[in-house]
């Protein structure tokens, strides 16, 4: 505290009364402040959307990022294809390039859906393009995988395309 005395003179008799302010100067100044807030708030809102779009629009960045030496790879495989006829050494290149491309999946969490023959046809995992009778495998079991499925950690990003069959006929 200050060693200064206090001056009674200084000390307003009666604090400011609310009530005694011009009502209409006071409904000004909230009606002022209210639409401040609100276009504010409408400021932000609209900051934020742009912020979301622009995440939106670059989310895939990191990702292609990791999959343009693959595109190289495959565009250098298709020029050496055009000059050479070794058929093993292409094979063997789109093997390498394949297995690369999976492990920038995999890195990244995406996972084929392991899809057996023989396996129950599962809703979950797999659509059912259609039904052949089949003596080797029971009713409802995949026969053959049309298109392979995969998974982003436990999300389905696409089913497995399976054909099932209908059981063997008689």
């Amino acid at each position: 505290m200050s060693d200064t005395p206090i001056d009674p003179e200084t000390i307003p008799d009666e604090p400011a009364n609310p009530v005694e302010e011009d009502p209409t100067e006071s409904l000004e100044h909230w009606k002022d402040l209210a639409l401040r807030k609100a276009a504010e708030v409408d400021n932000v809102r609209r900051r934020s959307q742009l912020e979301i779009d622009r995440m939106a629009q670059y989310a895939a960045e990191h990702v292609i990022v990791h999959l343009l030496p693959i595109i190289d790879d495959l565009h250098a495989a298709v020029d050496s294809a055009k000059s050479s006829r070794d058929v093993d050494s292409l094979i063997q290149g789109l093997e390498m390039i394949y297995a690369k491309a999976m492990k920038v999946l995999a890195d990244r969490g995406v996972q084929a859906i392991d899809t057996p023959r023989g396996e129950p046809f599962n809703v979950d995992l797999h659509e059912a393009l259609m039904q052949i009778p089949s003596p080797d495998f029971n009713e409802g079991e995949i026969v053959q995988v049309v298109q392979r499925g995969y998974s982003l950690h436990d999300k389905v990003l696409r089913h497995a395309k399976v054909i099932t069959s209908s059981g063997s006929t008689v």
